[in-house]
């Protein structure tokens, strides 16, 4: 509805007018509120009413847009989940093109974001009989998988990693492993691992897993 046929003139509460004519709307107030507290707080802790109040919008406002709290938690888990596997995977400073350089340069920034999203990540896992946050967390694992089968096809192509490799299978078998590890020790504890001594302990086991030991040992 437009200001001009809301009753008596005034804006619709869906919209959050902006100076220049722009605005945020109340469904993105909420979405942005709910990323805040949840990330803050664990899942059972943060409440709806809560959630609006930080909006600055009304119980009637949330109910219009989420049927519930879950369902203002898959928007969210959406967005972590995206963050999760959308970081950066080439070290900017490694001119020489080694191979392990970026792998260790990945894995970092991984663990990085891991435990950024400590909260709403350990949420995520709470969710897990949740059909929606089941299906974009197992998609999200299978996509990160499959960009790691990229890479090593194109490390055997270019006849860098070992041929007798297999890509699918290893690329599952190093991804489960990172991740396993990254939430174990970045997520589920009180007081997270240190980063770099998880870099330094993962990356040679998948330098050695893709036969790049070598790389191992130069700059």
């Amino acid at each position: 509805m437009s200001a001009e046929a809301a009753p008596g003139g005034l804006p619709d509460e869906g919209t959050a007018r902006a100076p220049g004519g722009g605005g945020v709307s109340s469904r993105d107030r909420l979405v942005d509120a709910a990323w805040v507290m949840f990330n803050r707080q664990p899942y059972e802790e943060v409440r709806i009413a809560e959630v609006a109040a930080r909006a600055d919008v009304s119980m009637g406002t949330f109910y219009s847009y989420f049927e519930s709290k879950e369902a203002l938690f898959r928007v969210v888990s959406d967005r972590a989940l995206h963050e999760l596997a959308d970081y950066e995977r080439t070290d900017p400073d490694n001119t020489t093109g080694n191979p392990v350089r970026n792998i260790a340069y990945s894995i970092r920034e991984y663990y990085r974001v891991c435990e950024r999203l400590r909260t709403v990540a350990a949420s995520i896992e709470l969710m897990r009989g949740d059909d929606g946050v089941r299906r974009e967390r197992r998609g999200t694992l299978m996509r990160g998988a499959k960009r790691i089968q990229t890479m090593v096809e194109r490390l055997q192509a270019e006849g860098t990693c070992d041929p007798a490799v297999d890509p699918w299978l290893t690329a599952l078998a190093l991804q489960t492993m990172t991740i396993q590890l990254g939430y174990d020790q970045l997520v589920h504890r009180d007081h997270p691992q240190d980063v770099d001594a998880l870099v330094a302990a993962v990356t040679p086991i998948w330098a050695r897993a893709l036969g790049l030991g070598k790389w191992l040992r130069l700059p």
